[in-house]
């Protein structure tokens, strides 16, 4: 269905491209990005809590959802929540941390946390416990303070649920997602003590007082050291009142804030690429959380990721189901449709996977069949369908920062056992990193981290500055890589005002930088003398073609910026990342 709607947009795109030059340019306001999103304003009223059931939504998602859009032909579109420089502004959902600011290992390790858990500091009283179901677990009041859910281990692959579920959660905070506290505790039984008129749900289904023997429950199936301390992970209550979890789709419609479709947002869109990179396949509206909060007399729903226990492998214990996992949607319509047509003899290249004998307890979470664009979770995603080749590019340009020590550093707070699990994670991280990074920056255009500098304040020229990440961390050899740039103004940007082709500098040869302006004139030349400093005359493009040879087609990005005259000088206020098939202004 969606290959035929492709078609169809190509098509569109392909007459659009015919009569491109009668069409005018897109031109950006002089002004600086947008950088905080106004959507934490004040609520009158409290919204309602909601619900979202597991099967329904499955339903929804897998069979309702594509024959509704199947006849409503929906062609695809760019995400709404982008500022004017092609990022995503800060905001209830999001904030901007490593793919716009350096972190420490320190600071990826400790997420979202603002201290470590002392085990050995109690009591830890316990006030509910949940001893029904596949994850049991405490609700405990710690001596800081603060309430945290406890959840366990099973016996199937031990330590990887609640492993997952922190280093998860340390990568997802570090992205800019608003994530909960996690940490691994370990710590002795005795520790533990039933508050008063705590409560637990009986067999029957009814509340009742909380007793000796549910907590024995509970801990007869959480995994133990040979000292006895037990192995658990902290999860930190969150600020404000639940709401239930938010959609990938639609508005929460209580909330005026909330004015953007879900599956229109970025964040959104673009967690399918960074929930590839964990093979966190459960990532689904059950698995988030929108939170009431108050900041400064201000109340707004504020929405956070959890849950992420499914990382780095299935976690059950059917190995037809686990090896699924990332390559199919539990009920796969267009698989299930192939493989009737074929009578079953399209091979599959999980189908033949083996566990790592070295690192059992991740399953079948390896690198070597990884492809970043074909990865699904358990079943389809709203947001995850809709995402653009450039929602993928900017959450390529955040986990390409994580280096391989930032990597090593969150999964040690996992606090594996095995060594030999750890490198197997570790090892496995960075080689699907390094399949984003090859599979994306070759194929679109690779240039970010735009800068206009003076490299001594008092000097009047200017350059333009950039990375390659291509060549950073997609191997790809500098000596291959050309870059055209040519200057554009005009009311269409028909005048060509210079031009220059150079390849990357040897001695730094991901960054490059470009005296401006390219070529004899500017734009400031053109004006009338007395032209305001947002007259039209003064707006101009910097278009630069990458060439990857010798295998990979041209691709183009367009910097738009205005010209203040010598003194002020250029100011970018636009990036423009055009698909291939359409350019903004013939080559």
């Amino acid at each position: 269905m969606r290959r035929v709607q492709r078609t169809l947009l190509l098509g569109w795109l392909a007459a659009t491209y015919l009569c491109a030059c009668s069409e005018p340019v897109r031109r950006f306001a002089l002004k600086e990005p947008l950088w905080q999103d106004p959507d934490r304003n004040h609520l009158e009223s409290r919204p309602e809590e909601r619900f979202l059931g597991t099967w329904a939504d499955a339903a929804d998602q897998t069979l309702l959802r594509p024959l509704v859009e199947l006849f409503a032909l929906r062609l695809e579109s760019e995400a709404v929540n982008v500022n004017s420089l092609d990022e995503v502004p800060n905001s209830s959902w999001f904030t901007n941390r490593i793919g716009l600011f350096a972190m420490s290992t320190e600071q990826v390790m400790l997420g979202s946390c603002s201290a470590w858990l002392d085990p050995t500091r109690g009591p830890w009283m316990i006030t509910r416990a949940k001893t029904q179901g596949q994850n049991p677990g405490f609700f405990v009041k710690m001596p800081d303070g603060g309430t945290y859910l406890l959840k366990f281990d099973g016996s199937f692959r031990p330590t990887r649920a609640t492993c997952a579920d922190v280093i998860g959660s340390k990568f997802y905070h570090a992205v800019g997602y608003n994530t909960p506290c996690n940490q691994i505790v370990y710590f002795q039984k005795d520790i533990l003590k039933i508050a008063p008129r705590a409560m637990t749900i009986g067999d029957d289904g009814k509340k009742r007082p909380l007793q000796e023997r549910d907590i024995e429950l509970v801990l007869s199936k959480a995994y133990r050291r040979k000292n006895g301390q037990i192995r658990a992970v902290a999860s930190r209550f969150l600020d404000g009142e639940p709401l239930g979890p938010f959609g990938y789709a639609g508005l929460r419609k209580d909330d005026p804030n909330d004015v953007v479709a879900h599956e229109d947002r970025r964040e959104l869109r673009a967690n399918r690429l960074l929930a590839a990179w964990l093979n966190h396949f459960d990532s689904r509206g059950a698995n988030s959380l929108d939170m009431l909060v108050e900041e400064k007399r201000r109340r707004y729903v504020k929405h956070y990721m959890i849950d992420f226990g499914d990382c780095f492998g299935g976690s059950g214990e059917d190995l037809r189901l686990n090896r699924l996992v990332g390559h199919s949607h539990y009920f796969d319509l267009e698989h299930i449709s192939m493989d009737f047509l074929s009578l079953g003899l399209i091979p599959r290249p999980w189908e033949r996977e083996l566990i790592e004998d070295d690192a059992e307890i991740f399953g079948f979470y390896k690198w070597e069949n990884f492809v970043p664009s074909a990865w699904k979770g358990i079943y389809p995603n709203p947001a995850f369908d809709r995402m653009s080749y450039r929602d993928a590019l900017w959450m390529v340009r955040i986990i390409v920062r994580f280096t391989d020590d930032q990597i090593r550093a969150a999964v040690k707070t996992g606090r594996l056992e095995n060594p030999r699990h750890e490198k197997h994670l570790v090892e496995a991280l960075i080689r699907r990193r390094d399949r984003i990074a090859h599979e994306y920056l070759r194929k679109y255009v690779p240039l970010d981290a735009f800068r206009l500098v003076r490299r001594v304040p008092a000097q009047l020229e200017q350059s333009l500055c950039f990375e390659d990440l291509a060549v950073k961390y997609a191997e790809v050899d500098p000596e291959h890589v050309v870059y055209k740039v040519r200057f554009m103004a005009g009311e269409t940007l028909e005048k060509e005002l210079g031009w220059l082709q150079f390849q990357p500098d040897l001695n730094h040869p991901h960054r490059s930088c470009i005296l401006l302006p390219v070529g004899d004139k500017r734009p400031d030349d053109l004006v009338t003398k007395g032209a305001s400093v947002d007259h039209p005359s003064r707006y101009g493009a910097v278009k630069i073609d990458v060439y990857q040879r010798p295998s990979y087609p041209p691709t183009s990005i367009l910097l738009h910026m205005y010209d203040r005259g010598v003194r002020e000088g250029f100011m970018l206020v636009g990036i423009e990342r055009p698909p291939n098939l359409v350019e903004s202004f013939r080559r």
